[in-house]
């Protein structure tokens, strides 16, 4: 993928993600002042909120993708991110792995010291 796309698609994805939240907040703004605001547009299903959502979504994600400094440090980004070595498939599998044992053996240990530590317990309170 190149670079120029990786960078249009992540300005895409942040004016998506400001549609929804935007939506959400102004869902919840309108039936907290005054529900019936949130006037039905088309049909049930979309109603102000959701058209002001879009509308934030689309002007924010514009005005990202016009902001000169942000758009010059997201290609910075994209351009160090073409450069990592990335991991292959079964350098992931073999670290994860190492990840699960190292994880059920500590719990095991974790496991007993808190048996022997019961154990003791009652024992001392037996006492």
């Amino acid at each position: 993928m190149s670079q120029a796309r990786m960078v249009n698609m992540a300005f895409m994805t942040a004016a998506l993600l400001l549609w929804v939240v935007s939506a959400e907040f102004f869902s919840g703004s309108l039936d907290l002042i005054r529900p019936e605001w949130d006037l039905r547009i088309i049909g049930n299903e979309f109603r102000l909120h959701d058209l002001l959502g879009i509308a934030v979504g689309v002007f924010g994600g514009i005005w990202l993708w016009r902001h000169d400094r942000l758009f010059q440090l997201a290609n910075e980004v994209a351009f160090e991110c073409r450069k990592v070595t990335w991991p292959t498939l079964e350098d992931t599998r073999q670290g994860t792995i190492v990840v699960v044992v190292v994880t059920v053996l500590i719990a095991l240990a974790l496991w007993a010291f808190d048996v022997l530590f019961s154990a003791l317990t009652k024992l001392f309170y037996n006492l």
